[in-house]
């Protein structure tokens, strides 16, 4: 499906400099609301970048905006004090950020001018938005504006700066030669009318919110050097005297923009093409899983870039087939991919960039050794890459605020990455890596789909804080990382068993298209869930995602014991219950007299607990399956609204097992080991959708979670 352009008035959309601009210019509120024009030259001898940028933000609500805030993130590397230092400094168990001593990098406003040429240095001051303030860090720079941006109307912005690269970033930075060049310039927050600007400082467990914008960027590097970036590569231009080469790259309606480069890159590039890649059968089926007509979801030809470190060239066709597949399946699931290029970056070695995404471009990373039925994200490329590339679907697209609701990203995208990764290559082997050595031909582990380990290692943090939560406001980076993309991922993993294959899929498809180039929030998610499904699902969002509570259900006693032929006491006589229960007799087997058969009736009693605060909600049972030593099976149905309820079989034979959610419907159960009872012992499978190795990763990980 061709996307269309939203309309364009060419006297906002100035992106050459040599143009000037009045302080106020009148533009429609279709318009998006920023516009850059960025020129910078990497100084690779002293790791740093020489930068003039020109912005033009036009304000689309119906506020008067009487300042501007910008993100200079990079001042998140610039000393021991910044929020992002700070609450490194307070992790235990997992060490993602450490500043380190000659490894500083800032960024620096040489010059802040509005279009007409005031000086707007003055009127500019560091802030902290965020609770608690911190006075020191200088991530958020407010300018106070000598008029009010009337609605409907734009400022232009010139600001020169210089920067220097952290050697020792989070998401950016550089070793030697090798450089990845993200969130570099001065970037406006988000204006939302009624609130005020957006704009949170850098934290350690958070990623970014940003406006749609058009981008216009020339990259001046030593000539030597491969560059690769956002968007389309537009221009080249050598200056032979000076030995450095000028890229230009230009893309529309993106709301970032990074950069790579380094000598060592090689530049491999290859087409994907939709009508090579999906069969007409499979369009077919697509377009009648997601009642949508077959034109709508058929896929454009995409140029692929792929730029990786020569150490790693015999890994390119893996490289290109997991971009492949995600390019398919993401399109026909949620839409066409909307632009003509996409760069997938084997980042530079030690610069901090590893899987990581970007709008058009993406890091995945890998390493020299690799095994061949190993593909998750831990372990090998395959999993980076078709997770990275979807993030410019939920990310990239859909771009909701990561600061505050960081799984409608993380999560929705674990999900989508877990399905893709399952149909292209089936379940795959748990890594086990020690640094960065594969263990795995000495200790080989089960192969295991993603929806079946998502669940289990995230289930320590269900009670430590909600889903949705603002990122820096976890309890830490564990709480964040498997509470957003793990434990998120598990709930719509349960929501699709739940509502169904087709119905779940028309939900996603929905929810994607309906917000492509917005802001969407929770609340819109849960609407679209409401409104396709057509079940009020409030309930489970309220409880799964808005509250802190572990979900567990469980098989708590099984007593069997022999039924005596005859009991003790003073009895009444009573007319036999005979309507719908067993009689007590069993007849003889062939060739067999009636006298010589020996009746003998177990009775059993099976008693289920709710052991978490969450109960089920309404409509919804779960549901007990008991399989008889006879063959037979018997099934029983809970509300579970009570914290026990017990069921009784009088039957000729031993229980051989029970099963509670024998479908495996509730993927959200914090402890699968309670689900199943087997007169063999431990040394069945605990549940058709796990392992003996699932049981013991979730009760280590459960111990962990007292460490947290």
């Amino acid at each position: 499906m061709e996307r269309k352009k939203r309309p364009r008035v060419i006297a906002c959309y100035l992106f050459l400099p040599v143009i000037s601009f009045l302080f106020v210019i009148p533009c429609p509120a279709q318009q998006r609301p920023l516009n850059y024009y960025l020129e910078v030259e990497l100084l690779p001898e002293s790791a740093s970048l020489q930068a003039k940028e020109t912005l033009v933000w036009t304000n689309l609500s119906h506020d008067y905006v009487h300042d501007i805030q910008l993100h200079l993130y990079w001042n998140a590397f610039k000393n021991e004090l910044s929020t992002l230092a700070r609450e490194a400094s307070q992790e235990k168990l997992f060490k993602r950020f450490q500043a380190k001593k000659d490894q500083w990098g800032w960024i620096k406003i040489i010059s802040l001018t509005t279009g007409e040429g005031q000086n707007l240095l003055p009127a500019a001051a560091f802030i902290s938005p965020d609770d608690p303030p911190n006075p020191h860090d200088q991530t958020v720079l407010r300018v106070v504006l000598p008029e009010a941006v009337a609605p409907e109307q734009s400022i232009r912005l010139n600001i020169e700066f210089q920067a220097r690269v952290p050697g020792n970033g989070l998401r950016t930075g550089y070793y030697k030669d090798g450089f990845f060049i993200s969130q570099w310039f001065p970037k406006p927050g988000v204006y939302e009318e009624g609130r005020g600007w957006n704009c949170h400082e850098y934290h350690l467990n958070s990623e970014f919110y940003a406006d749609f914008a058009d981008f216009k960027v020339k990259i001046t590097v030593p000539s030597d050097f491969v560059v690769g970036a956002c968007g389309e590569e537009i221009e080249k231009t050598e200056d032979r005297n000076s030995g450095k080469t000028t890229y230009t790259y230009a893309q529309e309606n993106i709301h970032d923009f990074a950069w790579t480069a380094s000598p060592r890159f090689i530049k491999v590039e290859r087409w994907f093409k939709g009508e090579e890649e999906v069969s007409p059968k499979e369009y077919q089926q697509m377009a009648e899983l997601l009642g949508v007509d077959i034109r709508d979801i058929k896929l454009p030809d995409v140029r692929m870039i792929l730029l990786i470190e020569k150490q790693h060239r015999h890994q390119v066709e893996r490289h290109f087939r997991a971009l492949k597949a995600a390019l398919k399946y993401y399109g026909l699931w949620y839409g066409p991919y909307p632009y003509r290029t996409i760069t997938m970056v084997d980042p530079p070695f030690r610069t901090g960039s590893g899987g990581m995404e970007y709008p058009t471009l993406f890091t995945a990373g890998t390493s020299v050794l690799l095994e061949k039925d190993i593909h998750s994200p831990e372990g090998a490329p395959e999993g980076v890459i078709i997770h990275e590339f979807g993030h410019n679907y939920w990310y990239g697209l859909v771009a909701n605020n990561e600061f505050e609701e960081a799984w409608l990203d993380e999560g929705i995208n674990t999900y989508s990455t877990g399905k893709v990764s399952a149909v292209t290559y089936g379940p795959g082997r748990i890594p086990l890596r020690f640094k960065g050595l594969p263990l795995s031909r000495l200790f080989k582990l089960p192969a295991v789909y993603d929806w079946q380990l998502v669940g289990v290692i995230s289930s320590a943090v269900a009670k430590l804080d909600p889903i949705v939560t603002y990122s820096w406001k976890f309890y830490n980076s564990a709480s964040y990382s498997l509470n957003v993309y793990h434990r998120a991922a598990t709930c719509l993993y349960t929501l699709e068993r739940l509502l169904g294959e087709k119905t779940w899929a028309r939900v996603m498809r929905t929810y994607h298209q309906k917000y492509r180039f917005k802001h969407p929030q929770t609340v819109e998610f849960i609407q679209v869930v409401n409104e396709v499904s057509g079940q009020d699902l409030n309930w489970f969002f309220q409880e799964f995602f808005y509250g802190a509570k572990d979900f567990d259900y469980a098989i708590s006693y099984i007593e069997t014991r022999l039924k005596p032929e005859k009991y003790q006491g003073i009895f009444d006589d009573l007319p036999a219950r005979t309507s719908g229960q067993w009689n007590g007799t069993v007849e003889p087997a062939p060739g067999q007299k009636k006298d010589q058969v020996k009746e003998k009736i177990y009775e059993t009693t099976i008693t289920l607990r709710r052991y978490g605060e969450i109960k089920l909600g309404p409509g919804y049972n779960l549901k007990l399956k008991v399989e008889f030593e006879d063959g037979s099976t018997e099934w029983r149905e809970w509300d579970g609204q009570s914290r026990w309820v017990r069921f009784i079989f009088e039957k000729p034979a031993r229980v051989k097992q029970a099963i509670l959610d024998p479908e495996a419907l509730w993927l959200v159960d914090a402890n699968l080991s309670n689900n199943s009872y087997s007169r063999k012992g431990p040394g069945t499978k605990l549940m058709h959708v796990t392992t003996g190795l699932l049981w013991l990763v979730q009760n280590i990980l459960v111990t962990l979670s007292s460490w947290l």
